[in-house]
């Protein structure tokens, strides 16, 4: 059987250093969501690195990387951007001066070079030095990329742009590839910008030419979703992109098609133009549109440089709202059964699966009602896929098997700083993963008061607050609960809010356990041998199946679930008997001297042993099955025992299990409970001085 390729992010760096400075970077950009692994060259690679991509740091890496990487796994090599806000100590360097680019290899070195001539740095010339290399060049300046102790000692002045850092469009690929394409892109996208504007800046005044830089810049905001515009200090407009001026149509804009303020932003939004401000973020009517208007400033050494504003069109908000839900039933938020799944042909489940079916086409909240193992999870999957949410996430969560502090923080999610330990970015909960789907409440019966209170609020509201927030998120959800306790009872004893009781009891459905439907038994092994390779071997004798039968099943069909996996791994392909079986006691005698105790009170102690230990001795004899008239000439002698009698008396028997009768002319015969209490009978008939027939 392959393995499974987990769905998260593996990287590849050439050292241990640059391994962690990678994951800090994706990290920060990416969310805590995507599980990254890091791998180093130089620590060395134990394992087979699998993963759903692969992100190779550098290019010349790459043949060194492949072979430790899953062919099963997508690779993707990073592209590199330099740090942008050290170029201006670079331009400080006098013109015409030579200088050294310090880096591990020569790869490096010159890869770092003509990205810095790229960005139009070529008033110096520079040259690659890395180890082993013989050079005879002596420079008074180096550039390097974190590598300072590489660079020679007679260099008197070293300029350290630090670690260079994956570029916005490898980030944007890693998002398609793990199919995270949220909010987070355009976020990230504004982040960029930020340091890029203020650094391409005071590029662009030290430079008399910046095709280049411009060019970069353009080609960056072009390939964002949002309408986007630079503002300096003075208010006036640096940049647009195209998606800003289509936004607004022929309408917003000055002659020359860049866009006009003071159309588009209204008088609170103005005011804050060439201030210091924290992010500013509210929906706006722009022209008859609903815009989500976005501002952040371009702060630098506490140093006001201009804004970044950001519109987004709210209908691309509803369509981007979509793609995170499926993107949330990607990751597992999906149900996996339907009503097909759910075995059982006696009355009482079929009865049930319709009256879940019926009740799956309404929105209302739903109980399921039951004893731990019927189930219940089974049924609300089944429901799930039944209702017109059907496409939208399922998202199950147990009450009793969280703390309170983490399922507070769970269900309801939390904001950026709630609480030590908090995420950067805050955490939605699963009300909000669950919107435009279902959410399956399960064991409700343990919530604290607490959180029973939180909970009322939002089938009330259909609105959540998350921990340290305040902002109110409207949520669309459908909720089912499930419990194995007796609600009525907490609420009588305070333990459970009535009021909440009664919100979630509208659609209730009890789900029976299997001691009320054992004739689906057989049918329920037979699907869960198919589990296992060879299960379909295994065969159960009658004598087991017929303790299948007479077991009452308080784990319900977890337990029975249990037992079939255990008889598969200690019995094997052989026949399963009685004594192979978990749930029968090997001391049951105390059990059957109560059954006899009150069979006694129907019939006659010394008629049941002449019936049992008859039956038992044609048994051995290998008359497994007597009609009532060869029970009857078999029972003769003095005992005068008719053949309405002998009816009578099995059926009597048959009720405490101690007899299979069968109907037609196969007649009746002795079952295990009724063989062991043969010996246990005559034990008791010998001690109290009777005759034994």
């Amino acid at each position: 059987m392959s393995t499974e390729i987990p769905s998260g992010l593996s990287i590849i760096t050439r050292s241990e250093k640059h391994k962690e400075n990678v994951i800090n970077q994706l990290t920060n950009l990416l969310g805590p969501e995507v599980t990254i692994r890091g791998y180093s060259i130089l620590e060395g690679i134990n394992e087979k690195i699998y993963d759903k991509l692969v992100l190779i740091s550098h290019e010349y890496l790459r043949e060194a990387a492949m072979k430790y990487i899953d062919p099963r796994s997508e690779v993707l090599v990073a592209r590199r951007a330099l740090n942008h806000s050290k170029l201006e100590d670079v331009l400080r360097i006098p013109k015409g001066e030579d200088v050294l680019f310090v880096d591990v290899n020569k790869y490096l070195a010159e890869n770092s070079i003509s990205l810095l001539e790229g960005l139009g740095i070529t008033h110096i010339r520079m040259y690659p030095y890395y180890p082993g290399q013989r050079f005879s060049l002596h420079a008074n300046y180096a550039i390097t990329t974190g590598e300072t102790h590489m660079v020679p000692d007679y260099v008197e002045n070293v300029i350290d742009l630090g670690y260079s850092k994956i570029d916005l469009t490898t980030i944007t690929e890693i998002m398609m590839k793990l199919k995270i394409m949220d909010e987070r892109t355009n976020l990230l996208s504004v982040r960029f910008l930020q340091d890029f504007v203020y650094s391409s800046k005071k590029v662009v005044k030290a430079l008399e030419t910046n095709d280049n830089i411009m060019k970069q810049l353009n080609t960056i905001l072009n390939v964002i979703n949002d309408g986007i515009v630079g503002v300096d200090s003075n208010g006036s407009i640096m940049f647009s992109n195209e998606n800003a001026k289509k936004l607004f149509g022929s309408r917003g804009k000055t002659k020359n098609g860049d866009i006009n303020l003071d159309d588009v932003l209204d008088f609170e939004a103005k005011s804050l133009l060439g201030k210091n401000f924290g992010l500013y973020r509210k929906i706006h009517e722009i022209m008859g549109k609903k815009i989500l208007l976005t501002m952040m400033p371009i702060i630098k050494d506490d140093v006001y440089n201009g804004v970044i504003i950001t519109f987004k069109d709210l209908s691309e908000i509803i369509e981007m709202e979509n793609i995170v839900r499926t993107n949330l039933m990607k990751r597992g938020h999906t149900s996996k059964y339907d009503f097909s799944n759910i075995i059982g042909k006696s009355k009482k489940i079929t009865e049930t699966k319709e009256i879940a079916r019926k009740l799956a086409k309404s929105n209302s909240t739903l109980l399921l009602i039951g004893e731990s193992g019927i189930g219940k999870e089974l049924f609300a999957h089944a429901i799930h896929r039944a209702s017109n949410k059907q496409h939208g996430p399922f998202v199950a969560v147990n009450f009793a098997a969280l703390p309170e502090n983490l399922l507070e923080s769970e269900l309801f999610g939390y904001e950026e700083g709630a609480f030590t330990g908090a995420r950067k970015g805050g955490h939605a909960g699963l009300f909000e993963q669950a919107h435009k789907g279902t959410i399956f409440l399960d064991e409700i019966g343990d919530a604290s008061m607490k959180i029973q209170a939180r909970l009322l609020r939002v089938l009330q509201e259909k609105e959540v607050l998350r921990i340290g927030g305040t902002k109110i998120i409207p949520i669309d959800v459908r909720i089912i609960a499930a419990t194995n306790k007796n609600l009525e009872d907490l609420v009588s004893a305070g333990k459970f809010r009535e009021d909440l009781f009664y919100r979630l009891k509208v659609l209730p459905i009890r789900i029976p356990p299997l001691r009320e439907r054992k004739e689906d038994i057989p049918l329920l092994i037979e699907k869960m041998l198919e589990r296992f390779p060879g299960g379909k071997e295994l065969i159960i004798s009658d004598q087991a199946m017929e303790k299948f039968m007479e077991y009452d099943w308080p784990g319900n069909i977890r337990e029975l679930e249990n037992v079939i996996e255990y008889l598969y791994h200690i019995v094997g392909e052989g026949p399963v008997r009685v004594k192979d079986l978990p749930f029968v006691s090997k001391d049951s005698t105390m059990q059957k001297e109560k059954l006899l105790q009150l069979l006694e009170k129907e019939m006659p102690m010394d008629e049941t042993f002449l019936i049992l230990s008859t039956m038992k001795k044609a048994q051995e004899e290998g008359r497994a099955y007597l009609s009532r008239r060869s029970l009857a000439q078999l029972c003769g002698g003095g005992t005068k025992m008719t053949e309405q009698m002998v009816r009578n008396r099995l059926n009597i028997l048959a009720k405490y299990g101690l007899v299979v009768t069968r109907k037609g002319p196969k007649g009746t015969r002795l079952s295990m409970e009724g063989e062991e209490c043969v010996n246990i009978l005559q034990r008791r008939l010998e001690t109290e001085g009777l005759k034994v027939v």
